[in-house]
């Protein structure tokens, strides 16, 4: 099922599902109109009668039960029906539901501001992506200069020794003495070992500042795939070798893990949706997420992390915990 289905999906269930609920809240403030007009006992039951739906429908809306609730009480403390509205009546409903309307389209301008400049924060967080992007590449191809550069060294250190000469073991030494150039780990290997839970030891550290980023991170989707497969209790040893050794996932492995139809765990489509229109994640495709070692979904969550990043890399069961947390805080 490729990207474009699965989302046209989606929406189209969402969409149904968001016109099923108006659907069943018209039909029961319909229902409890018709009710007041024909000056019958208003109940719960009576209600879910007329209106075609559960009484446990009706509990699940507090408007709906509170307003069930009130109508049934008036109607036991004056011990009869509930009167058709007068004209009076209805001209002061009429006149609530107009100044709620207005409130309402108030709130929509202002939301529609506040979009506005939530829309901006986004594309600035694009541009210092693309920023950071353009970094990463531009120390790529430093490391790759580095690379060659070291090689062409080393060749001429080992044409210089044949030579046998005084002023070939001064330079010879000279080159001997020179450090190699202090190379910072990238953070993408950084994020990649802490979803692995490896601490980062002396010989790990060399032998990632010693080879290109991308040798690091073959190496790394090989022991990946290594623990899928097997128990591995040293994996930063395994790790350095397969570094030291440019070891690899075999294509045969890549196209098997390719072909493999993703998934989504239970709940977890529902809730992915939730959290992107409350801008609790960023918004990515899901059938691209990462995942941990025990084969959860990684998702980003618009909180920023102490080392300065604008997101934070978790589990999508544990951003579901947060976001959960983070709304009862606030009714």
């Amino acid at each position: 099922m490729t990207k474009h289905i699965r989302e046209e999906r989606i929406a189209r269930l969402s969409a149904a599902s968001e016109q099923k609920k108006q659907d069943a809240l018209n039909a029961t403030q319909k229902a409890i109109r018709k009710l007041q007009q024909q000056g019958k006992v208003i109940s719960f039951n009576a209600v879910a009668r007329e209106a075609e739906v559960s009484t446990s429908y009706l509990y699940k809306y507090p408007e709906l039960k509170n307003k069930i609730a009130k109508l049934r009480e008036e109607q036991k403390r004056s011990g009869r029906k509930i009167p058709v509205a007068s004209d009076n009546s209805k001209n002061r409903i009429i006149g609530h539901l107009k100044k709620r309307i207005m409130e309402l389209e108030q709130q929509i301008t202002n939301l529609r501001q506040a979009n506005q400049s939530l829309a901006g924060r986004v594309f600035e967080l694009e541009e210092y992506e693309n920023t950071v992007q353009r970094f990463r590449e531009h120390n790529q191809k430093l490391s790759t200069q580095i690379e060659k550069l070291s090689e062409e060294n080393s060749q001429l250190k080992n044409k210089l020794a044949t030579l046998n000469l005084g002023a070939t073991k001064k330079v010879t030494s000279s080159y001997t003495k020179q450090k190699r150039p202090h190379m910072p780990i990238p953070d993408s290997v950084k994020m990649e070992l802490a979803n692995l839970g490896i601490s980062i030891n002396s010989t790990l550290r060399k032998l990632i500042r010693q080879n290109p980023e991308e040798i690091t991170l073959e190496a790394i989707e090989a022991l990946k795939y290594a623990l899928s497969t097997q128990v591995i209790n040293n994996r930063a040893g395994w790790l350095a070798e397969g570094i030291k050794n440019r070891w690899k996932k075999s294509e045969t492995q890549t196209q098997e893990t390719q072909n493999e139809e993703l998934v989504f765990p239970k709940g977890f489509e529902e809730w992915y949706i939730q959290a992107i229109d409350a801008l609790f994640i960023l918004n990515e495709s899901p059938t691209e997420l990462p995942k941990n070692i025990k084969g959860e979904l990684l998702v980003k969550v618009n909180r920023p992390t102490s080392s300065g990043l604008p997101y934070s890399l978790m589990s999508w069961l544990q951003a579901k915990k947060m976001m959960e947390m983070e709304s009862k805080s606030q009714t």
